[in-house]
Formats: structure tokens, C-alpha cells, sequence
């Protein structure tokens, strides 16, 4: 390639990469944050917790297993649902 030519590409290029580290920074960096968390919380998850599920069921976990956890929702109603259920720990 001659010189003119290169010198047309390159603000192509810097354009390109800077569009990729802008959808990177906004897209990828706090999806990736999120699972980070979503994880660090699940495996946290222990016996009294209070929690919300992602379908937006209240209720108290009453025991853990490996990848699963029963929560109590009223009095003596127990749900056995997947541990990735859980979308937060109520305060």
C-alpha cells in the first residue's frame, strides 16, 4: 500500500478501536460486574437469610443445599428453588 492510502485507514481504525473500548466500557465491564456480585451473593447465601427471588417471591431460607435452597414464604410453605433464583438479600 502506498502512503495515501495508509494514511485514509488510519482514521478508520482509531474510529473502529475506539468504538469497541466504548462498547466495552459500557456493555461488557458492568454486565461482567453484575455476574461477579450475583455470584459472590449466592455463594454467601446461609440459614435465616431473607431474600427476594427473581420471579419476586419473599421468604426466609430454612436450609442450603449444593445448588439448591428451601425457603419458607408463610407459615410452614416451603419452596425448594434453584440457588441462581435468588436475586437479592432483603436488609
Amino acid at each position: 500500500m502506498e502512503d495515501g492510502q495508509w494514511q485514509t485507514l488510519v482514521p478508520m481504525i482509531v474510529f473502529v478501536i475506539v468504538l469497541l473500548v466504548m462498547f466495552w466500557w459500557i456493555i461488557v465491564r458492568p454486565t461482567a460486574r453484575r455476574q461477579r456480585e450475583h455470584k459472590r451473593l449466592i455463594d454467601s447465601l446461609q440459614r435465616g437469610d431473607e431474600i427476594t427471588t427473581v420471579g419476586g417471591i419473599y421468604g426466609t431460607i430454612v436450609s442450603v443445599g449444593e445448588s439448591d435452597i428451601a425457603v419458607e414464604v408463610a407459615d410452614g410453605v416451603v419452596l425448594t428453588l434453584d440457588r441462581r433464583a435468588v436475586r437479592r438479600r432483603r436488609e
